[in-house]
């Protein structure tokens, strides 16, 4: 009995370094796509939260998204800078939206969940870099109001990107079984 439970708790610290380095490969290979701002990212690294929280449950996506902002944070050395700081809220607010969810996973299918939770974590962005950077910046500005609605819709279409491929990892694994 002590056995197995040790073999599945190497297993499951074998499968979260994997995802954690899935999720800070995908990271960082985002960041040779171009893209129309530099700030934009399509938010492949939340590929390993998708897998962790299907697979391995809510724990583990927990353990996956915070472990890859801190230590991506320390491999560019932005950890404690505004970035961080951004990534890290938006980061905890978009996976506990995520663990929201996915408990209606039954109705809700992956590329849903991912497109609320991005859309979650780019509001939360923007709130966070309102307080941090902006707070006396008149928000009733046309052109801020179509910059904030044109980030909150590409959120959403980089949403949709990451839950599908997610979803299709996902299936693909499924008929390796």
């Amino acid at each position: 009995m002590e056995k197995v439970r040790e073999r599945n708790s190497i297993r499951r610290e074998k499968y979260l370094i994997f995802l954690i380095l899935l999720s800070l490969y995908l990271s960082l290979a985002e960041t040779l796509i171009p893209k129309p701002f530099p700030w934009l990212k399509l938010g492949l690294a939340n590929i390993g939260t998708i897998i962790a929280l299907e697979k391995f449950g809510k724990k583990m996506a927990v353990e996956v998204t915070m472990c890859r902002i801190i230590i991506q944070g320390i491999m560019i050395g932005t950890l404690f800078s505004p970035g961080f700081i951004i990534s890290l809220i938006s980061g905890i607010a978009s996976v506990n939206i995520m663990i929201l969810l996915y408990n209606f996973r039954n109705k809700l299918s992956l590329v849903s969940i991912s497109i609320l939770s991005a859309l979650v974590h780019n509001f939360v962005q923007l709130l966070v870099v309102y307080f941090l950077m902006f707070r006396n910046m008149n928000l009733h500005s046309r052109y801020i109001m179509f910059f904030i609605v044109g980030f909150l819709f590409l959120g959403c279409i980089a949403g949709a990107v990451t839950g599908f491929i997610g979803e299709k990892l996902l299936l693909r694994r499924s008929c390796i079984k």
